[in-house]
């Protein structure tokens, strides 16, 4: 089961919730810092970001926390190349 390898069978729905959150949370917020220096990160993360936000709202926490990890390898990748983006 995705659940059981991605959080373990003890971790109870509301923690997965509470967890997911705070990753969307950071993930946008940082999008939009990113936004000011390179306009071009926002547009290549966003359908990506979006989906993850749906799956979070769906109660689908453990894809929407696979969702998110491929965003934030996405955005170390592009960090990368434009070393002037805040740190994730």
């Amino acid at each position: 089961m995705i659940t059981d390898a991605i959080y373990g069978s003890a971790v109870s729905p509301e923690v997965q919730r509470q967890d997911v959150a705070a990753q969307l949370q950071h993930t946008y917020q940082w999008t939009c810092a990113a936004f000011t220096v390179v306009p071009a990160v926002a547009q290549q993360v966003a359908p990506a970001l979006t989906i993850a936000a749906q799956l979070y709202e769906a109660r689908q926490y453990p894809a929407a926390k696979s969702q998110l990890a491929g965003v934030v390898a996405t955005l170390r990748q592009t960090r990368q190349a434009f070393p002037a983006l805040p740190e994730l």
